[in-house]
């Protein structure tokens, strides 16, 4: 007897689907039942989605018209979304002398202003129906200092405050935020970021594949969890960073000396 899909028939929007996280994530939610909407700005990747998924759309976050024509393309044809999946990002590697004011802006007009405006534009339907997960893929560094990272780091923080006051501002209406927060995962990110060399500066360090983290923010959606870290090792420094940042402090001090 086959296992009954998890996500029969849910309507689900994922950002950033055309590659990395997001595409996992959009295959994963299909083979789970669901009517995928995978969005993103490249047409040709979205093209490639068009047989797999339910709707592909274009759809720069950054843009409120682009915004506000997807929302409306996916209520006209589904009438409702089930679970809302921030993705899309981008990154900036940088020292902070580096990093210009606008860079910071740039970055933050993607992973958290962008976030807020689709959600600004689907939150309205949930609530109305009662019913709904909005699920933020941040990032370990949105909980963690990294070097080079300002940017990055800032848009993350953020994203991770904005969603906590917004699981407070939704209780007793049915529709519940998600937060999942990956370890550098093994996708095009860094080298798009203009991190080219991370794995060599990083020897050692086994990166999360991507249908790991889709995995996991499936299991998370599903049990409406609050917040999730998807790594052993990055659970770990983050509660040695909340208890006893000075540790954490003098382990980095000391890798970075051998």
């Amino acid at each position: 007897m086959a296992r009954p899909q998890r996500f029969q028939d849910a309507v689900v929007v994922v950002t950033g689907a055309t590659s990395g996280i997001g595409a996992s994530l959009a295959r994963a939610f299909a083979a789970e039942g669901a009517q995928v909407v995978g969005t993103g700005r490249d047409q040709a990747r979205l093209m490639d989605l068009a047989g797999r998924i339910a709707l592909p759309l274009t759809l720069d976050l950054t843009r409120q018209r682009s915004v506000d024509a997807v929302a409306q393309t996916v209520l006209d044809r589904f009438g409702r979304v089930d679970v809302l999946v921030h993705n899309a990002g981008i990154g900036q590697f940088r020292t902070w002398s580096d990093t210009a004011v606008d860079d910071i802006q740039k970055v933050m007009d993607v992973n958290l202003y962008g976030a807020v405006r689709l959600t600004r534009a689907l939150l309205p339907a949930m609530v109305e129906r009662g019913d709904g997960v909005v699920c933020s893929i941040a990032s370990v560094a949105g909980e963690r200092g990294y070097p080079k990272h300002t940017a990055y780091c800032a848009s993350k923080h953020a994203l991770i405050g904005w969603s906590r006051a917004l699981q407070k501002d939704l209780r007793g209406t049915g529709v519940d935020v998600v937060i999942v927060c990956p370890p550098a995962v093994d996708t095009p990110f860094f080298e798009n970021a203009g991190f080219a060399d991370y794995k060599a500066q990083h020897p050692g360090l086994a990166l999360m594949h991507p249908d790991a983290v889709a995995a996991g923010t499936l299991d998370a959606v599903q049990r409406r969890a609050g917040q999730v870290i998807l790594s052993p090792r990055a659970r770990v420094l983050w509660l040695l960073d909340k208890l006893a940042p000075p540790v954490v402090e003098r382990l980095q001090r000391w890798k970075d000396s051998r």
